[in-house]
């Protein structure tokens, strides 16, 4: 994954909510998609990654509050966000979200 590909993946984390509004764009409802397939495997997979997407890119908590509310360490928070990026970039991939 890029430079450029993490951004994307976390500019898109981080804008969510907006990009579920506006659908209507082919570019946003692969976004959309991509977003959901993710949140979908981690709530199956991993409680802590769950954690992260809820807490830090649906309710915009900062990394601090989300480190003290799911009782982590901040490597093991940096290790799954970046694990989260990474799944989202294989999912938006595939689809052609990213540029």
């Amino acid at each position: 994954m890029t430079i450029e590909h993490r951004r994307q993946c976390r500019n898109a984390m981080w804008n969510w909510g907006l990009i579920e509004q506006q659908q209507n764009d082919i570019h946003n409802a692969c976004w959309a998609y991509a977003l959901r397939k993710t949140a979908a495997y981690y709530e199956r997979t991993d409680p802590i990654r769950s954690g992260i997407i809820r807490e830090r890119y649906r309710h915009h908590l900062t990394e601090e509050q989300v480190v003290e509310r799911l009782h982590i360490g901040r490597t093991t928070y940096q290790k799954a966000n970046s694990d989260l990026l990474s799944t989202l970039a294989v999912y938006a991939a595939q689809i052609g979200a990213l540029s």
